[in-house]
């Protein structure tokens, strides 16, 4: 049912939608939707019309512009594949070992990074089909947020590697998650001093890259996404947005819940 405010995309996808991805500040009517229905989607929200879509060989698990007509994605075929929506051109990056479950696609440094179930971390130079580097990770990765130079990676096992882009050789940081089960969404502050991590028991926590005890008292954990079944307990719902409003989102909520505790 549609609220105030609110409408349906028309031509939407026919299975479970695994990324959503606003165009830049620029381009902000652009939507990028990926699904498990092996389709890459092109929209235009405030026309709210349908104009491209990718046809891949298996469901695709992520999605990011590179510019207005191009982007890049990758899912359970293995591959990076670049997408010319103006032109239909399709171009295979390259490929993993495993399932590409993220890609990014970092402007300030110009490469695109893809993260995969094989545990390795491959930055692309969008000129060139092979990887400038791979990195290895200690688990699966699940999710991936970069600003500037800086790339955070959360994999399974609740881990949480902080690397600097510029040289990859060695994290900056090996973390684990202060939540207790696995990790499904992560962005970095825009600021780059730390992060949002949310996990598939409902909650979301706002942790920090600076060890010092001053800073690392402002970490904060809160609990969300939770329904009031028939039998007055709480249900709980995964954290799993994957688009460029969830860093708004989340900060809303952290200030709500911040303000909320103090009075």
């Amino acid at each position: 049912m549609e609220g105030s405010g609110e409408f349906l995309l028309k031509e939407p996808p026919t299975d479970g939608i695994s990324s959503l991805r606003f165009g830049s500040a620029t381009d902000s009517s652009a939507l990028l939707v990926s699904s498990w229905d092996k389709t890459v989607r092109l929209y235009d929200v405030d026309s709210n019309s349908l104009k491209g879509v990718h046809n891949a060989n298996m469901p695709v698990l992520d999605c990011c512009f590179y510019d207005k007509s191009r982007a890049y994605s990758g899912g359970l075929d293995c591959k990076v594949i670049c997408y010319d929506f103006t032109s239909s051109f399709e171009k295979v990056m390259g490929k993993h070992d495993d399932a590409v479950r993220c890609v990014e696609y970092c402007p300030e440094v110009g490469v695109i990074i893809s993260g995969s179930w094989d545990k390795n971390v491959k930055v692309w130079d969008p000129r060139h089909q092979q990887p400038v580097i791979t990195a290895s990770n200690p688990e699966r990765v699940y999710t991936m947020s970069c600003v500037d130079e800086k790339l955070i990676v959360g994999t399974a096992s609740r881990k949480v590697l902080v690397w600097d882009l510029r040289n990859m050789n060695f994290p900056q940081q090996r973390r684990e998650s202060s939540l207790k089960y696995q990790t499904r969404c992560i962005r970095c502050f825009p600021n780059k001093q730390g992060y949002v991590l949310s996990s598939i028991e409902g909650r979301v926590a706002v942790e920090y890259f600076d060890p010092s005890p001053e800073i690392q008292k402002m970490k904060y954990a809160f609990k969300c996404h939770r329904i009031l079944s028939i039998f007055d307990e709480y249900q709980m719902q995964s954290v799993n947005q994957n688009n460029v409003n969830f860093i708004k989102d989340l900060f809303l909520l952290y200030l709500y819940h911040m303000v909320y505790s103090i009075n």
